[in-house]
């Protein structure tokens, strides 16, 4: 009778132990799943955080100057090599680089002298900003920022105004020079032939009539014609905008 007992509370024992075995292997699962469940919530949050700054583009009638604002922001994120976030086992996960693709046609449209271009001057007006091609920064962004670091921003955008009573094949030379000299406030010129003599490849002219391009450009509309994503990480790769001939 006594053996039965013992076995008895024996089993009984060992019943309890499995049913606590049991029931932390269950909060043990639970857990995991709560885990993996708010990890990829937060990764789901992430991802549209992220698309979210690039879908606010996906649209018609999108300001050069936004675009413009866009493309530098591409520049950023891919100069960072794109690490984002980390996996699973904690490594840090590389995401695709982004690609903007931009036209400009008639490119004719930008012009100051509606004969030339000097700063859009591919022939298809298209322009990339990607991992391995960014012929945006190199033809554009480096030739605006090198014009503002000689004249100055707010002189450019003077000189661009006053362009009609400053870049004319007649009229008074001291009127011209008074002009060119009330507007610019870091170059200055003794005469009119100033303004179109060679310093290297350009002249004053040249480089003003350029500003000219990039102010058009920030007045310029482009639709967002295409918007592609990542098939595994789910964010934004690749715009494609096109300009629609409006300007405002």
């Amino acid at each position: 009778m006594e053996n039965a007992s013992k076995a008895l509370i024996m089993a009984g024992s060992v019943l309890i132990a499995l049913m606590i075995i049991g029931a932390l292997m269950l909060m043990f699962g639970n857990l995991t799943s709560y885990q993996e469940t708010d990890t990829q919530g937060t990764r789901s949050a992430q991802i549209t955080e992220f698309n979210q700054q690039f879908e606010t583009y996906n649209r018609d009638n999108v300001r050069g100057s936004d675009l413009y604002s866009l493309l530098n922001k591409v520049i950023d994120y891919n100069r960072r090599q794109s690490w984002e976030g980390t996996g699973e086992s904690g490594e840090e996960i590389r995401y695709t680089p982004m690609e903007i693709t931009f036209t400009v046609s008639p490119i004719i449209e930008l012009s100051a002298d509606r004969i030339t271009n000097r700063l859009f001057t591919q022939k298809d007006g298209k322009y990339t900003v990607g991992s391995n091609t960014n012929t945006f920064e190199e033809s554009i962004k480096k030739k605006i920022e090198a014009l503002e670091d000689t004249y100055g921003q707010s002189s450019l955008t003077n000189l661009t105004t006053g362009m009609s009573k400053i870049f004319t094949n007649s009229g008074d030379p001291a009127v011209i020079v008074a002009n060119f000299n009330a507007a610019s406030t870091i170059v200055k010129i003794k005469d009119a032939s100033d303004l179109t003599k060679k310093n290297g490849k350009t002249s004053i002219q040249d480089d003003v009539y350029t500003y000219y391009e990039y102010i058009q450009f920030k007045r310029a509309h482009f639709d967002c014609t295409d918007i592609e994503y990542d098939g595994n990480t789910g964010r934004v790769t690749r715009m494609v905008f096109n300009f629609n001939g409006r300007f405002n």
